[in-house]
């Protein structure tokens, strides 16, 4: 994206949980759930997109924003540009002038994802926010419930 590109903005409706799950240690542990904000927006997102469930931000109920340059690191910054291709199906959104649209696009998928994931932990009662998600993924399919060990013989290290 371009130096117009704006600031990558999620709900304050999730916030506590978005706290939770990037800045608190995870229980009996050292470490958080995801690394950083970033990262969980881009899970989220995925998983909205995935889901279909697209909501838009509520600016009244207030945002909170990363900036861009957050998303510049890595790959995120593919990420909106992936979601946006994918949800319009149109390489026109690609351009210079469209970042708006496709920080907006990856916002409300963003937002549906966390959505999401807040349902699966007041399901799970939310003690545990690592095992609520890893259930919530494979109820949808997205991890292999097999539960006979994996044949190792032809990996090599």
């Amino acid at each position: 994206m371009s130096s117009r590109a704006p600031n990558i903005n999620r709900s304050r409706i999730h916030e506590e949980m978005v706290q939770r799950l990037a800045m608190q240690k995870l229980p009996d542990t050292d470490r958080t759930l995801f690394p950083t904000i970033r990262e969980l927006l881009c899970f989220a997102a995925l998983l909205g997109y995935s889901e279909k469930r697209r909501i838009p931000l509520d600016r009244d109920k207030g945002v909170e924003d990363i900036s861009y340059q957050q998303f510049e690191r890595g790959d995120a910054e593919d990420l909106i540009y992936l979601i946006a291709l994918a949800e319009t199906k149109d390489p026109e959104v690609l351009k210079d002038g469209e970042e708006s649209r496709c920080a907006e696009i990856f916002e409300e998928y963003a937002n549906g994802g966390l959505q999401i994931l807040r349902e699966a932990m007041l399901r799970g009662g939310g003690e545990y926010p690592d095992r609520d998600i890893l259930e919530l993924l494979k109820e949808r399919g997205y991890l292999n419930t097999d539960e006979k060990e994996p044949d190792l013989s032809g990996i090599k290290f």
